[in-house]
């Protein structure tokens, strides 16, 4: 399946990004001819594209000796992006969210550093802003057994690195975790000037969530999460937490159900679109959505934001895909 944005009706310099996941039943192919690489369907071309440069920071390495290529890449554009714990202890007491392969990926390509030190990740977010044009920010804590554990270590580094991102001390993008067990800890996220936290929640409603996603079920617990989300509201207002699912995982209404249901607490509830992982546990055994499913969750989500006033988290040259900016604008 390609998670692709081949509707598109963007003018002028806009940048839309879109990630290609090649599977043996996909009917798209990418060409070369002569300088150009395009998008071929059955004989048809599709759309023009061109490749993302490479990270200039990756020529660096920090002050301890890490390459910074293996702490941090770029999420789409300009978001930079890395995970402070690239593991996952779910994996080692056989819960692991059913749709992932982070574990089974560091496993077998062993690219990146799995746990990485706050001043590390600091001296690596300098070179990407003196380097490179840092738009946004994006932390993943990685999956612990113990929340508070997680919630900890994003705290240190986002201390270590606030300063030295171009937002004057202030976190613009998306900090995702698991809530600590003690909510009044989120204080300190507001207090640090994290812009937009997120426990994402992944499936809906709490039966598909426990199956797709046995560890936070068991070890944080689904009512713990949308009462995180209650405190975080409760601390930024409405329109600033964000919760991603799934999509494809659950029927369309279950995953709309989830989205009103996020929303109308005053939560942005998004989506990435599932695609197989080689080394999930899911595998190969579900096929991502098709492309009705997909426009009609992306326009379900469109209705909420107008409707309570939320704006699509990141922009359409972060996201895997542009569809939820797409949908906004009334373009799919």
């Amino acid at each position: 399946m390609v998670d692709s944005c081949l509707k598109a009706k963007f003018c002028g310099p806009s940048v839309t990004v879109a990630s290609l996941y090649h599977q043996s039943q996909e009917r798209i192919t990418i060409v070369q001819d002569g300088g150009e690489l395009l998008l071929e369907e059955n004989g048809r071309i599709l759309s023009t594209f061109s490749l993302l440069p490479r990270p200039r920071f990756w020529n660096f390495q920090t002050r301890s000796g890490i390459p910074c290529r293996r702490l941090a890449n770029f999420y789409g554009a300009n978001c930079l992006n890395f995970n402070i714990y690239s593991g996952c202890q779910f994996y080692d007491v056989g819960k692991p969210c059913r749709f992932c392969s982070v574990k089974p990926t560091q496993n077998r390509h062993g690219q990146v550093e799995i746990r990485k030190l706050p001043q590390d990740l600091a001296d690596t977010c300098h070179l990407a802003v003196e380097h490179d044009d840092v738009q946004w920010y994006l932390a993943t804590g990685g999956s612990y057994l113990d929340s508070d554990v997680e919630f900890d270590r994003h705290m240190e580094v986002a201390r270590a690195v606030r300063d030295v991102l171009p937002w004057n001390g202030r976190l613009r993008g998306n900090l995702s975790m698991m809530p600590p067990r003690d909510l009044g800890r989120l204080a300190q996220m507001h207090e640090i000037g994290v812009d937009h936290p997120s426990f994402n929640l992944e499936a809906w409603p709490e039966t598909a969530f426990a199956f797709f996603c046995p560890g936070k079920s068991q070890y944080v617990g689904f009512d713990h999460i949308l009462t995180a989300y209650d405190s975080l509201v409760s601390l930024y207002g409405p329109g600033k937490a964000w919760c991603n699912f799934v999509a494809g995982l659950t029927p369309l209404d279950d995953l709309l159900a989830g989205f009103t249901a996020m929303a109308e607490r005053g939560v942005i509830p998004g989506a990435n679109v599932f695609h197989p992982d080689v080394g999930s546990p899911l595998g190969m055994s579900i096929p991502s959505p098709n492309a009705d499913y997909i426009v009609a969750a992306y326009n379900g989500a469109a209705k909420l934001y107008h409707r309570y006033g939320y704006k699509p988290f990141f922009d359409a040259s972060v996201l895997r895909n542009s569809l939820a900016n797409e949908a906004y604008e009334g373009l799919l």
